[in-house]
């Protein structure tokens, strides 16, 4: 491989699928989604001392142990994040604008809970603790698109859950953590004319990894210290997922037939096979709710183990000259959440929040992939109750800190990204 466009391509193709297989460069929430309940959302995500629905399977597993009767509960969000880029000197310039095609995330969630005993509940609940999707408008034209044109990650978590009561205001829960997950990436791979010196797109790399399974477990605390006062934690362990998948790779026209034969030759003549893995972080929750009349108010703080990122093994098994590891470098981050309800009367309680999300991406590691910043969400919600039936609804609105790269991008890809993005979820509850 002593040809330019040969080592170029051995580049590029370790760096895509680092961008890939990493959780998509991860921060406190960055991929990691906490839309997981109705009333939980329209409390900016601070439940982990309520945990008063089914959807605490996810939020504080010993909350469980005191809901009433068999419970289904279930729904979904919709998420929209928008991107703006502005690039910066040297590349690709100044003047340089950019933004992101329309991507909408649907993560469903479904939680099932019942009583066992007086002391004991079971639940399952299904939900998506992860999901990405990033794709930037004129993707041919992109001039980040030899790093990602389209990308997305995927799966979703199957957590069986038991929860027992230690005393009348006392509870601990835990369960199992069946992670599933997959990943795709789109990109293009330069190469350089030897007539103008300069890059063109040579070819068009499709990454995907399959579906594939990691084991953790959570665990929660739930304690009621009097009609007012709650206080609840959690924690969720970290899970490695081992991933198996392909790379293939489609020449483009570059307008020179010599060099199209020279990058033809390059590329492996089917698709690679490719291993690596994720390990997605452990997160630990506090919280402390007060109850007074018709008002509840609740604060958390969630601590994400992104420390653990540090770098991504990249392998080719039949390749092993592609095969390489990517280093990123995360450090820990904190998520602050704070929500307050008023029940109005038998049918109607409103509520809202706010939280401040860190992220632990440095500089280096902000790409189109995913633009990540700290940011700020401002959460309204409200559940509707007839009998047996509940009908919670809460929408985000999340705005990001301007990010610049300073100077430090990995992949000399330089210039400050703009993000916010809507949510909206509906989840309807039924006790039986």
């Amino acid at each position: 491989m002593s040809s330019r466009p040969r080592r170029i391509l051995v580049r590029a193709a370790r760096v895509a699928l680092a961008l890939l297989l990493a959780p998509a460069p991860s921060r406190a929430a960055g991929f990691a989604l906490f839309e997981h309940g109705g009333k939980g959302m329209g409390f900016g995500g601070a439940f982990t001392a309520q945990a008063s629905d089914p959807s605490a399977i996810f939020h504080n597993a010993a909350g469980i142990a005191f809901l009433r009767g068999k419970q289904l509960y279930l729904g979904g969000t919709a998420v929209m994040p928008t991107w703006k880029f502005e690039g910066a000197n040297p590349f690709p310039g100044e003047g340089v604008s950019e933004r992101d095609a329309v991507a909408v995330l649907l993560p469903p969630a479904v939680y099932y809970t019942q009583p066992f005993s007086q002391k004991v509940a079971l639940g399952v609940g299904v939900n998506v603790p992860f999901g990405l999707k990033t794709e930037w408008a004129d993707a041919d034209r992109f001039s980040g698109r030899y790093i990602s044109q389209k990308a997305s990650l995927g799966g979703f978590s199957v957590n069986p859950t038991l929860a027992v009561k230690l005393a009348d205001r006392l509870a601990v829960g835990a369960g199992l953590d069946l992670r599933f997950s997959t990943v795709t990436l789109e990109r293009r791979i330069p190469v350089i004319d030897p007539f103008t010196l300069k890059p063109v797109d040579a070819a068009h790399e499709r990454l995907k990894g399959g579906t594939d399974l990691g084991i953790g477990f959570n665990a929660g605390l739930l304690a009621k210290l009097g009609d007012e006062l709650s206080i609840g934690a959690s924690y969720r362990h970290r899970v490695k997922v081992d991933y198996k998948g392909t790379a293939s790779f489609a020449a483009l026209p570059t307008g020179n037939a010599q060099l199209d034969a020279r990058v033809l030759a390059s590329l492996p003549a089917q698709s690679l096979v490719l291993d690596s893995s994720i390990t997605f972080p452990a997160l630990v929750s506090g919280g402390i709710a007060y109850r007074r009349g018709d008002w509840v108010f609740e604060a958390d703080v969630n601590w994400y183990q992104w420390s653990s990122f540090k770098s991504i093994p990249v392998t080719f098994p039949d390749r092993p000259d592609l095969s390489g590891a990517i280093t990123e470098d995360y450090r820990d981050s904190f998520q602050y959440r704070f929500g307050a309800e008023r029940t109005l009367n038998d049918a109607w309680t409103v509520r809202g929040g706010y939280f401040w999300d860190e992220t632990p991406a440095p500089p280096a590691s902000v790409s189109p992939l995913l633009p990540d910043a700290d940011r700020n969400g401002f959460c309204l919600g409200g559940t509707w109750r007839r009998g047996a039936w509940r009908l919670d609804g809460a929408s985000w609105f999340v705005l990001a800190r301007p990010r610049s790269t300073a100077g430090l991008n990995r992949d000399s890809y330089e210039g400050t990204y703009k993000s916010r993005a809507f949510t909206l979820g509906v989840f309807v509850g039924y006790i039986f």
